[in-house]
């Protein structure tokens, strides 16, 4: 979370990811949404660095948000597959019990209780292909649709999990797909921050500043300038 202006001037900027929705609701948004967190787990080749040249990315399934199994070169030259997509039971659910929360077990189990009989984006289905990802045969094999020489033997280590901070709809039932900002003349809110995040950050940094002058009544600037929104006149 961030603010920028003179001091008696601030806005907020809430970029808070898993705990973006629950920052938002005092300020009055959020209120139809929640974030539904995903764990995303990658494994590591043994191969020589060098033997992937480059990132290799499945065509996307449009049914889900997640991108699906690709192939991804590190900066050390080695190559890893992932992530997977699999439901977390808490926000903050890394590895083991840390970060457990009963709070957010008791939310997350109620929601995914409900997705899987009524969600409109086929939770049930989506949980049973992730769930299987956590077979290393399984989720070599996927990779190997992507490429040729693709061998479980190389593929032995996994890495750190990270958790996708994945918005709901709680009105559609629905995983959010874009980007989803709120906010008004006192603060703004990225309650969804879809991949490719990285990729995308400048130019989206920019759109989030031009909304915050728009709302706040300043004329915005170019694209690319990431300079503080010009006030208007």
């Amino acid at each position: 979370m961030a603010g920028f202006g003179a001091p008696n001037d601030s806005y907020v900027v809430n970029c808070a990811g898993l705990q973006a929705d629950r920052i938002a609701r005092p300020f009055g948004f959020s209120q139809h949404y929640t974030i539904l967190p995903f764990k995303g787990l990658y494994l590591y080749s043994d191969e020589p660095a060098g033997s992937l040249r480059t990132n290799i990315y499945p065509v996307p399934d449009l049914r889900n948000p997640f991108l699906g199994v690709h192939f991804t070169v590190t900066v050390d030259g080695h190559a890893k597959i992932g992530p997977t997509a699999i439901p977390a039971f808490w926000r903050e659910q890394y590895a083991g019990l840390a970060g457990f929360s009963l709070r957010d077990l008791a939310e997350i189990a109620r929601l995914q209780l409900g997705l899987l009989f009524s969600a409109g984006f086929e939770f049930r289905r989506l949980a049973v292909e992730e769930l299987a990802k956590y077979r290393r045969k399984h989720l070599v094999s996927l990779a190997g649709h992507l490429a040729e020489g693709v061998r479980v033997e190389d593929y032995r280590r996994w890495g750190r999990s990270g958790i996708r901070a994945q918005l709901l709809d709680t009105r559609t039932k629905k995983l959010e797909m874009d980007f989803v900002l709120e906010g008004d003349d006192r603060s703004m809110h990225v309650l969804n921050a879809v991949s490719p995040g990285w990729t995308c950050s400048i130019p989206f940094a920019g759109h989030v500043a031009n909304e915050i002058a728009r709302l706040r009544g300043g004329r915005g600037y170019p694209a690319g300038d990431l300079a503080r929104p010009r006030p208007a006149g």
